[in-house]
């Protein structure tokens, strides 16, 4: 047995529901969530495979030889097993998607309307997020708003679990977080949504409690 052939029973092993491209043993693809796939291509195994997250209509999503540790020290010469870098490559994707929020388009459009609406001044309201998808805008009891600032008083909702997302406007055009954004819309929340004037889908930023910057994914 070869070390494709090797390689090979051993994913089947670990991964059952692995499926084989093209009748070749050393293209496979591993099911994921949201009809997401890992497409690994092993066929000049030892050296470095070539390695995808692609959609369920075969198109790439996210390259990631430059985010896994094994795939950047990888060595021909003492090759780690696929399945090893499987494992690691899911790891990472649980860890980003911990990270990861969605939010519906119609519920994004409506806020993008309200966001012009009130051009010069700024939005701001809270998100209900169930199961990782921000399904509902809140506008927060005594929120006050400017054309340069918005707070509101955490004390005044009461304590909602699935409230753990905000979102407001930047008429500015600025799509980083202020200081006072950071201390105090922020403090409190998983998931910051920023949009900035033209308020279209690709003037929107998201970021953690701490103003770091993270992924987001829009879902139809």
């Amino acid at each position: 047995m070869n070390n494709i052939e090797d390689e090979y029973h051993k994913i089947i092993e670990f991964y059952p529901n692995a499926i084989i491209e093209k009748n070749c043993i050393s293209q496979v693809k591993i099911p994921l969530k949201d009809n997401f796939l890992l497409k690994i291509n092993f066929k000049n195994y030892p050296k470095k495979p070539i390695v995808n997250l692609i959609s369920k209509d075969n198109r790439i999503y996210r390259k990631v030889e430059k985010i896994i540790p094994l795939l950047n020290r990888w060595e021909k010469k003492k090759p780690p097993s696929i399945v090893d870098l499987i494992n690691e490559i899911l790891a990472f994707i649980d860890n980003l998607e911990s990270r990861e929020i969605k939010i519906k388009k119609e519920l994004l459009n409506g806020i993008l309307a309200l966001c012009k609406k009130q051009h010069p001044r700024e939005i701001l309201g809270l998100l209900r997020i169930i199961n990782g998808i921000a399904i509902e805008y809140i506008l927060p009891p005594g929120a006050i708003t400017s054309n340069t600032s918005g707070l509101f008083i955490p004390s005044r909702l009461g304590f909602d679990s699935t409230l753990n997302g905000s979102i407001h406007s930047h008429p500015s055009g600025n799509p980083n977080p202020s200081i006072i954004d950071i201390n105090n819309v922020f403090k409190t929340k998983k998931f910051n949504f920023i949009i900035v004037y033209p308020y279209n889908l690709s003037s929107i930023k998201c970021f953690d409690n701490k103003g770091r910057e993270i992924e987001f994914r829009i879902l139809d």
